[in-house]
C-alpha cells in the first residue's frame, strides 16, 4: 500500500437553529470528506471537521496542509496502531486533520483485508452505549421543554451548558430542570473554561445539593482542577484542556480530575482516544466520549471509542438531530437514548 491517492470534498452542514454555550453561538460546521484509494482501487473515507473555538485547527489551515500532502504509506498488519501513529506523526498541529486521515487510512485497510474496524485494532466493544442529550443555553422554560421532551424519548442522562456572564441564569435553569425530571435523571454540567478559580468554587458550591454527576470545564488549568477538587464535592471532568495523550497523563496523573471527556476529532483520531480510554481505566478516571458536531461519517470513530468504554456511562453523541441534513449516513442511530453496535 505504498501509493495512495488522496481526494476530499468540502462540506457545510447547517444547523436547524443555533447551539450556544459560553463559547458562542455553534450555526454550521465546516469539514472535508477524506477518501484514500490504493492502487488495487479499493478506498477508504474519513472525515476532518476543524473546530479552532474548541482548540483546533482552523478549517483553513486544514485546507492547506491537505494540498501539501504527498502520501507514501506502509503499514504492518500486525502493529496497526504503531504504524498509522507514525504514519502520521507529523500531523500533531492539525488534530482534525489528522483524525480524517487516520480514519480514512483504517476505513481503506479494512476495505482491502476484508475485516472490521474491530477486528482490525483487536478491540473489545459493549453491545449497546448510553448516550446525553445536550441543552445549550436557553430560557429555565424552554430548557425544561427540552428537558422533558428528552426524558420522554428514552434519555436517562442530560448535559447543561453552563457559563453565562451571569451565574443566576445557570442556577435557575439547572434547578429548573432538576425540579422538572426528577432525582433519577442524571445532570452534568459544561462550562466551557469560562470559569476561573474563585468563580468556580462559588457557582459549584451553589450546586452541591442538586446531585450533579459531574462539572465538566469548569476551570482550565490544570493547577485550578487540582485546587477545586480540594474544595467541592462535585466530580470534575477536562474537556478541552485534553488536548493529546501527554496532556491527558498528566491530569490522569496529578489526580485532578474523576473524568476525562474525549472528542477523537480533535485530539487526533481514533487509536488517540482508545490509548487515553485505557490510560484513564487503569486510573480509575471515567472516560466519557463526546461529538465535535461532526458528520455521521466523523461520529462512527466517537461511537467506536464510546462502546469500547467499559463504564457504564452516557457518552455525548446525540447530534444528527440539530443539523438541516447531515454528511453520509447515520450507520448507528439513537433509539430511546441509546446506540446499538
Amino acid at each position: 500500500m505504498n501509493k495512495i491517492e488522496l481526494n476530499y470534498s468540502p462540506y457545510i452542514m447547517k444547523l436547524k437553529t443555533p447551539f450556544e454555550t459560553s463559547k458562542g453561538k455553534i450555526s454550521e460546521r465546516k469539514g472535508f470528506i477524506i477518501t484514500l484509494k490504493s492502487e488495487s482501487g479499493k478506498t477508504g473515507i474519513g472525515d476532518a471537521a476543524p473546530f479552532p473555538e474548541f482548540g483546533s485547527e482552523s478549517y483553513e489551515e486544514a485546507e492547506e496542509a491537505l494540498n501539501k500532502i504527498d502520501l507514501k504509506i506502509n503499514v504492518d498488519i500486525n502493529d496497526i496502531r504503531k504504524s498509522v501513529i507514525y504514519t502520521y506523526k507529523d500531523f500533531q498541529a492539525f488534530p482534525s486533520l489528522k483524525h480524517g486521515l487516520e480514519q480514512a487510512l483504517l476505513n481503506l485497510i479494512c476495505n482491502e483485508q476484508k475485516i472490521s474496524l474491530a477486528e482490525l485494532l483487536n478491540l473489545k466493544m459493549k453491545k449497546e452505549v448510553k448516550v446525553n442529550a445536550a441543552i445549550g443555553f436557553l430560557s429555565p422554560e424552554d430548557a425544561v421543554k427540552k428537558a422533558k421532551e428528552f426524558t420522554k424519548a428514552g434519555f436517562d442522562t442530560l448535559k447543561l451548558k453552563t457559563g453565562r456572564e451571569n451565574f443566576d441564569d445557570d442556577l435557575r435553569t439547572i434547578k429548573s430542570v432538576r425540579s422538572a425530571v426528577g432525582s433519577d435523571v442524571k445532570i452534568r454540567i459544561d462550562a466551557n473554561g469560562k470559569w476561573n478559580l474563585d468563580s468556580a468554587t462559588r457557582n459549584l458550591q451553589q450546586l452541591e445539593e442538586l446531585n450533579i454527576e459531574y462539572a465538566e470545564q469548569p476551570v482550565n488549568s490544570i493547577e485550578d482542577f487540582s485546587e477545586l477538587k480540594k474544595i467541592v464535592s462535585i466530580p470534575l471532568a477536562a474537556d478541552e484542556s485534553i488536548r493529546n495523550y501527554i496532556s491527558a497523563k498528566n491530569f490522569i496523573s496529578t489526580k485532578a480530575i474523576d473524568v476525562i471527556v474525549l472528542k477523537p476529532m480533535l485530539i487526533g483520531g481514533l487509536i488517540q482516544a482508545l490509548e487515553i480510554i485505557e490510560l484513564a481505566e487503569s486510573s480509575n478516571v471515567v472516560p466519557v466520549v463526546t461529538s465535535s458536531f461532526e458528520s455521521a461519517v466523523g461520529r462512527m470513530n466517537a461511537v467506536i471509542a464510546a462502546a469500547s468504554v467499559l463504564q457504564d456511562v452516557a457518552h455525548g453523541l446525540a447530534v444528527s438531530q440539530y443539523y438541516e441534513a447531515d454528511i453520509g449516513r447515520e450507520i448507528f442511530p439513537i433509539n430511546s437514548g441509546k446506540i446499538t453496535i
